[in-house]
């Protein structure tokens, strides 16, 4: 029997024989989730639905998710504006357009028949007629009443609170600089000068029009200190002790995963942060990250690679911290035919080139997980060579300017020279209120992940629900104009690094050749 039946059949059980009511509210809950979010029912089975009046779909191909989001806030699509089923909406009349609070009854006939509460009837090309029978509509109802429903922690009628991190060897110049622009972003929001109290919301109707409650930004800081498996323990600490609606931009020059396992695991809110190496997790849902730094190198690389085989790659590392990095490459599905040899050292010697150049003859590759120190010890091992844009941090050593062989770079950035009018638009921001420039790219990114957060917390209205929010960032295509450093970005439902792809760019002369970059979508 499927999980989900199994779940549903447990609940029944414990009904009969008098079981704790509590326990069965939550199975009931757990198996609506999987309905709403993917298409399955109790049984399970998938549901199933017609659209269009007579075209027949499954759930899997068309949850209720897909369209009402996963804060079931409702968004809008083009001129169609898809209704909210959150419990602070749904299961309350509605003035605009009038009807009802939906009942259990009532909730099946929309979903069977497309007809609402208040007897409209909805269009058929949108809104699908599950087939589903009285139990399933109770187990999917029995989840609505839970979504969205009560105050997350962090924010009251007076204040909003978030947490920054800063996470491992941050060093405390970036931590400074980061934090110089929260602090004055907030400072700017926090004396109303746009009058936000004095506003109200804006609605159609007399009865959807009420004053705006204006919260001040709270900003705490949270630092992880030790190694990162001790974080987790960290932050259950300060959230104890202080929770917060959200986490706003970060720092830290290593691993990200413990912080992004963290907010999944109390579906909190992040937004931004400033890593390079981020948690990758199919199912990540609370975190949003500007790429997938590091690891998307390694992919770059690899398809380059794989467009220009060769039969031996050698790549060589020492920290610990680029571990991940190296092992992405490694396990690249597209360099399946090659050899590829680890040569890991200790960062207080000297790179291990001599031994990479005999391992890789006159026809091998090398990836170089270095930095520009490291770089300017010794020739270059290979007569071809991948180095990192981000650990060279826009640096151009002589071992690169001196090289004969030939040198790519695997760039996630805007391309030198590109227009980049988001960064200039953070300059302008910055020297209007003397705000120091000296960390250019994460002191951008702060200003980015501040930006958002404002944009969102405005349009959230009175329903201050992370989900919510998240939903709103997933279309929120306007923003991409304000992001700086990164290319193309995109947004979409799910969609949890903005930045996909980058650039493959020739280094000559010590300087990459901007204009034979390859841009790759791994």
């Amino acid at each position: 029997m499927h999980r989900s039946g199994t779940l549903l059949f447990i609940a029944l059980a414990l009904s009969a024989c008098g079981g704790d009511t509590t326990q069965d509210k939550d199975l009931a809950i757990e198996a609506g989730e999987r309905m709403y979010r993917e298409g399955m029912l109790p049984s399970g089975e998938p549901m199933m639905a017609l659209v269009g009046g007579d075209v027949p779909i499954v759930g899997t191909q068309f949850s209720c998710e897909s369209c009402h989001g996963r804060s079931g806030m409702g968004v809008s699509e083009g001129a169609y504006v898809v209704p909210p089923v959150a419990a602070p909406l749904l299961f309350e009349p509605s003035p605009q357009p009038a009807r009802p609070a939906y009942t259990a009854e009532s909730l099946g006939r929309v979903l069977r028949d497309g007809v609402t509460s208040g007897g409209r009837e909805l269009m058929v090309e949108l809104m699908p007629r599950y087939e589903l029978s009285d139990e399933d509509v109770t187990t999917l109802t029995a989840y609505l009443q839970s979504l969205s429903a009560g105050s997350p922690p962090g924010i009251d009628d007076k204040v909003i609170r978030v947490a920054t991190v800063v996470a491992g060897d941050a060093s405390e110049t970036r931590r400074d600089a980061v934090f110089a622009v929260l602090e004055r972003f907030a400072g700017d929001i926090n004396t109303e000068t746009r009058n936000d109290s004095a506003r109200w919301d804006r609605g159609f109707t007399p009865e959807s029009k009420l004053p705006t409650v204006f919260r001040e930004w709270v900003i705490e800081e949270w630092r992880l200190d030790g190694p990162p498996d001790t974080w987790d323990a960290q932050l259950e600490s300060y959230y104890a002790e202080t929770p917060v609606f959200a986490m706003l931009s970060g720092v830290g020059t290593g691993t990200w995963e413990p912080v992004g396992e963290f907010c999944e695991r109390q579906k909190l809110m992040c937004l931004y942060p400033s890593t390079d190496l981020p948690h990758q997790s199919g199912d990540d849902f609370y975190t949003v990250y500007f790429s997938r730094g590091l690891l998307l190198e390694a992919d770059l690389i690899a398809s380059h690679l794989a467009e220009k085989p060769v039969d031996v790659i050698a790549q060589t590392w020492c920290d610990d911290e680029l571990a991940p990095a190296a092992k992405a490459l490694k396990d690249s599905a597209q360099l399946s035919a090659s050899t590829i040899l680890d040569f890991r050292f200790d960062c207080d010697d000297a790179p291990p080139f001599a031994d990479i150049a005999a391992a890789v003859g006159e026809t091998g590759a090398a990836v170089l997980w270095l930095g520009d120190e490291q770089l300017e010890q010794a020739e270059l091992p290979a007569a071809r060579n991948y180095v990192s844009s981000t650990l060279l941090e826009g640096s151009s050593p002589d071992a690169l300017a001196d090289a004969s062989a030939s040198v790519f770079a695997a760039h996630p950035f805007r391309l030198p020279g590109s227009l980049d009018s988001a960064m200039r638009r953070f300059g302008a921001w910055a020297q209007s209120r003397d705000v120091e420039i000296v960390d250019a790219r994460a002191q951008a990114e702060a200003f980015y992940a501040c930006l958002t957060f404002k944009n969102v917390v405005k349009h959230m209205g009175r329903y201050f629900i992370r989900e919510y929010a998240l939903d709103m960032i997933d279309h929120a295509e306007s923003m991409a104009a304000y992001m700086p450093l990164y290319p193309r970005p995109t947004f979409g439902p799910g969609q949890r690094y903005i930045s996909k792809g980058g650039y493959i760019v020739p280094v000559v002369d010590g300087a990459l050749a901007a204009d034979e970059a390859e841009w790759i979508l791994p």
